[in-house]
């Protein structure tokens, strides 16, 4: 570590640089301002990408598990964001947000997530970025870190499930894919020699109603 004296230079040094003259020629401006404006229309293509082909439809995967989440109707075209009311079962407002952002040039790619939990109760990693430069983004490498990204948020969300061991009892396989799911969510539900069944879609439900033997064994007297 420098002295202050030391670093009174410094600052000065760096103030004194940024007050030279420009000595870019007109050409060379325009030329930086073409450049930065093609990178910036590149950055909003890859980022509504993003956010509507990874992003949405894993936020979606989780949501739907709970009967308590909302979409909010108005949204920015590179943000998507989900709430978690609070209900009788989970006992905090929660938030879970994906955003694509920039640096000052556009010359990166910025995946930013936020969690905001209120009541907080329990620890919790509140934001986390991805950066990567704008010719390199991949869907693979997004979506592994999203991936990632919802499975904490998990982890620390279902901390507040007030069912506690009784979650199990609440939760349902689909016997066609195998899904688990909320039984409260469920898309459909058949009952077969009076046992009920949950499925994640019509779908599912569809397959099952036309050969329920190849899903489920029933053994009768």
């Amino acid at each position: 570590m420098s002295d202050l004296a030391t670093f009174a230079g410094h600052v000065q040094e760096v103030v004194s640089d940024a007050s030279r003259a420009c000595v870019w020629k007109p050409e060379e401006h325009a030329r930086y301002m073409a450049e930065m404006g093609d990178r910036r229309k590149q950055w909003d293509k890859v980022a509504r990408h993003l956010i509507r082909a990874v992003v949405k439809p894993r936020l979606e995967t989780v949501a739907k598990l709970f009967p308590n989440t909302v979409f909010p109707e108005e949204q920015l075209p590179h943000v998507l964001s989900c709430q978690f009311e609070y209900s009788e079962r989970f006992s905090a407002l929660t938030t879970i947000e994906f955003s694509v952002e920039h640096d000052i040039r556009f010359e990166k790619v910025i995946l930013h997530t936020r969690t905001h939990i209120m009541p907080v109760f329990v620890r919790y990693n509140e934001q986390d970025n991805l950066l990567v430069p704008l010719g390199s983004v991949n869907d693979a490498e997004a979506a592994d870190w999203i991936e990632e990204r919802l499975l904490e948020f998990l982890d620390t969300y279902l901390r507040f499930d007030s069912m506690g061991e009784t979650t199990s009892e609440q939760s349902a396989v689909d016997p066609v894919c195998g899904m688990l799911i909320l039984r409260s969510a469920a898309a459909a539900t058949e009952s077969y020699y009076g046992h009920p069944y949950y499925f994640c879609s019509k779908d599912c439900q569809s397959k099952f109603e036309k050969d329920p033997t190849q899903y489920v064994q029933i053994r009768t007297m």
